[in-house]
């Protein structure tokens, strides 16, 4: 006769991520793309000096990261030389897998926000994860 016990352990964490905007400067108004800010889509490529201010919000994604181990890099381990160092990677497989979220326009181009409260995000979290 055989008896099997299995202990299934719990742990499970909670928390805020906070973010404060404090200022901006995008003294030439232009999109990420380098195009101007607030001209319609036909201009965009043709006008780059003297562009309207931009409309300035920020959005915020919490993804999971995973470093990449080469099997150099483990054998440099067992052998206790220096390991070169890994850009860690986003996860592709679960988008904002901690959350998202984005703030109102908060002023235009080039900004210092006076008061802090106005310019922060905060992301609650919790995650679980069990361990047998």
């Amino acid at each position: 006769m055989y008896t099997f016990t299995s202990t299934t352990l719990q742990v499970s964490s909670s928390g805020f991520f906070e973010l404060q905007i404090l200022e901006i400067s995008n003294t030439n108004s232009h999109l990420l793309s380098g195009y101007c800010c607030g001209l319609p889509p036909e201009k965009r490529q043709t006008q780059t000096t003297g562009c309207p201010a931009c409309a300035t919000a920020f959005s915020l994604c919490l993804k999971e990261y995973q470093g990449t181990t080469s099997s150099i890099q483990q054998q440099q381990k067992q052998l206790k030389q220096p390991a070169v160092a890994v850009e860690p990677q986003p996860s592709g497989l679960y988008g904002c897998a901690f959350g998202n979220a984005s703030t109102p326009v908060l002023g235009g181009s080039s900004f210092v926000l006076t008061d802090p409260e106005v310019g922060g995000i905060t992301l609650p979290f919790t995650f679980r994860w069990t361990m047998l």
